[in-house]
């Protein structure tokens, strides 16, 4: 890939009075060139020889937060590892018994992926069910989307058109095929499905297609009030196509339902960040916009892929690249109606070269975006302002960020720092940034210190269908309390990985980043659910939440492997790995028993013939060591006792995962024996 070396200097003006001014604004000022692709999954990629390995499940691990306890489940395995283009959303089932049931876009083979469809695994009575061994449609299908529809479910997917599947009670019996949606002119793709309180079904959906040369994106709304069998089609997102054409393109939205409420969300590197708003269950709607893009404030149009160049979008400042969201995103509602909206900031400019779909990105942008409906700003309107709309924006003009560059302009109407001014500004109330957290020094607020070595380190092609390579794949869900719940792949400044040639480089952590009773983390604070040594080799990636508690929990579900990379994508990995779907139920403290955890510390590090575990409890306690091979090399029960406990470990020179498990929970941390 073409690479361009930008200078990179601290900052030298700092934010008096308003946000705290993070260490380092950006990991790195290197960009990278790419092009915006799409795939529908009827791509063949070369023959690898992969043969799927016989492989138990990773076990159940639990990991205590602040507020609560998440669970981690693996639910099944798959080779086809590319579950988004962008966003993802509408892969979890809910009832109200407390039943939970989970889809992934699923091959248990290699390329041509004859036997992909829908992966399905139900959650009932405290557990799930053995992982799938067939697809749920008798075709190849893919991009499952599925929801529920009274004691029964609905479950869509895309083959030639979308198909649509109905079974009237969870996880039981055959599927009963409905219909297919396409028209003449467009084969459907790409679906999401939901269910309002009335029982009406709502699905959107999208096409790409070549006019002139040119790639063209439609999305399109159906609605169906006969349990799925008829749908008619909404022309409010039709005409809206006119004005968004080519800007949103595959898996940039999601749908959420709460009541008769219904909020579809758009986004896009090149169009507003909006939602499409129906309070009486799909009848009427309201397009919603949450912060205009940059391109169309400054110029009054939308940005035109024939463009190399964006140029002034002011008149005093000349910006060379915009800061906006990345193509993911995630919606919820609440149960008083509040719209919640979270997405990951990234910055990007069009590529030297023309035509639709070359950019040219930074990949270690810092920061996400969380907003809600009852923010308000100086204009008394909801959204976003635009540059100079802010009074705050003035104290950015003078603010030096490189040679040529400075804060100031439409350019930056998403920038990391204008954004945490502007929340701070406003309380962090219904506006909030939050950044990237560290996994190695949690709640450290000047950041991972590594950030230098990872972009030295890191490999040219290392690339993912979102472009912020840091923090990105932001999932949301909220309580009946109305606190939020945000789980999200951020880059793990603990754990490395082997690329194809053997460099060391930083592998992919789920971290959840919560509100709870209007109090949100720190910005640069967030836990890491996936711990211990069955996780510390896995690459975490696509991320979806089911947007409302069910019975007390929240759940989520992401795919990880033990290779950096999406295979589809053609990056790093080189051939396809088994990829674990794993679902995260989410328990707020009042739903768990009273426990908590022992152990909060191990020393020293490195250790020769001892090591110390320090106790703030009482416990039995089983220890073990396992070495880089993934071989259980030492166990030791004990009984830990409050304070310091030291124990003979009698252990070769190397590296080892020390795991203690106590009182139900686990603590693993890599030791280095000399």
């Amino acid at each position: 890939m073409k690479k361009v070396l930008l200078l990179s200097l601290g900052l030298l003006v700092g934010m008096a009075g308003f946000a705290q001014v993070k260490s380092m604004k950006e990991a790195a000022k290197q960009c990278v060139e790419a092009q915006k692709t799409v795939m529908n999954g009827t791509e063949v990629t070369p023959a690898s020889n992969y043969s799927a390995p016989s492989m138990v499940l990773p076990s159940v691990t639990t990991t205590q937060l602040r507020d609560g306890e998440a669970t981690l489940m693996p639910t099944m395995t798959t080779a086809y590892d590319l579950q988004s283009n962008s966003a993802l959303a509408n892969r979890i089932a809910a009832w109200a018994d407390g039943t939970v049931a989970v889809t992934a876009t699923w091959d248990p083979t290699d390329s041509p992926w004859n036997d992909r469809g829908t992966g399905y695994n139900i959650y009932v009575d405290g557990e799930f069910g053995e992982e799938p061994e067939a697809r749920q449609e008798p075709d190849k299908s893919g991009w499952p989307s599925i929801c529920a529809y009274g004691d029964g479910e609905i479950l869509v997917s895309h083959n030639t058109g979308v198909n649509v599947y109905y079974r009237a009670t969870k996880g039981e019996g055959d599927w009963t095929f409905l219909t297919n949606l396409q028209t003449a002119e467009r084969a459907w793709t790409w679906p999401r499905v939901a269910c309002t309180a009335d029982g009406t079904l709502h699905l959107v959906c999208a096409d790409q297609y070549t006019e002139s040369g040119n790639n063209v994106s439609v999305i399109t709304y159906y609605r169906s009030t006969d349990g799925g069998n008829t749908w008619t089609e909404n022309p409010c997102f039709t005409n809206l196509s006119n004005e968004y054409n080519k800007q949103i393109s595959a898996d940039d939205y999601v749908i959420a339902t709460n009541g008769n409420r219904i909020a579809v969300a758009c986004f896009s590197m090149t169009y507003d960040i909006f939602y499409m708003w129906s309070e009486d269950g799909g009848l009427n709607w309201e397009k919603k916009v949450v912060c205009e893009n940059p391109i169309k404030a400054a110029t009054g149009s939308n940005f035109d892929w024939g463009q190399t160049t964006i140029g002034a979008l002011s008149d005093d400042v000349v910006t060379d690249s915009i800061y906006w969201n990345d193509n993911s995103g995630s919606i919820a509602i609440g149960n008083d109606g509040t719209v919640h909206m979270t997405w990951a900031i990234g910055r990007w400019t069009p590529a030297p070269k023309s035509g639709w779909g070359y950019y040219t990105y930074w990949p270690f942008t810092i920061g996400a975006v969380y907003w809600n409906s009852n923010f308000v700003n100086e204009q008394g309107t909801n959204q976003i302002p635009t540059w100079g709309d802010w009074s705050g924006d003035a104290e950015f003009e003078s603010e030096f960020i490189w040679p040529g560059q400075v804060i100031g302009g439409y350019g930056h109407i998403m920038d990391t720092d204008r954004i945490e001014a502007m929340a701070d500004a406003e309380g962090n109330h219904n506006l909030h940034f939050y950044g990237y957290a560290s996994e190695n020094t949690p709640g450290d607020p000047e950041g991972p210190a590594y950030q230098t070595e990872i972009y030295n380190n890191k490999p040219d092609d290392y690339g993912y269908r979102t472009f912020n390579i840091l923090g990105t794949m932001h999932s949301i869900a909220v309580d009946n309390d109305n606190s939020v719940y945000i789980l999200y792949s951020g880059l793990s400044d603990k754990r490395t990985g082997s690329t194809p040639a053997a460099t060391q480089f930083y592998l992919r952590s789920p971290f959840l980043h919560t509100c709870v009773d209007g109090e949100w983390e720190p910005w640069y604070d967030a836990t890491v659910i996936a711990t211990g040594v069955a996780h510390n080799r896995e690459e975490a990636y696509s991320f979806t939440a089911y947007p409302n508690e069910v019975n007390g929990e929240m759940w989520f579900c992401y795919s990880a492997d033990t290779e950096m990379g999406l295979y589809l994508d053609g990056d790093l990995q080189q051939s396809p790995t088994e990829n674990t779907i794993y679902a995260v139920k989410v328990a707020k403290l009042d739903e768990v028993s009273e426990v908590k955890d022992v152990v909060y510390n191990i020393y020293p590090n490195p250790a020769s013939d001892y090591i110390c575990i320090a106790a703030d409890a009482a416990a039995e306690a089983t220890i073990t060591f396992v070495n880089l091979a993934g071989q259980t090399v030492k166990t030791i029960n004990t009984s830990l006792t409050i304070g310091n406990n030291s124990l003979s470990i009698d252990l070769a020179s190397g590296v080892y995962f020390c795991t203690v498990n106590a009182n139900g929970f686990s603590k693993t941390t890599k030791v280095v024996v000399k």
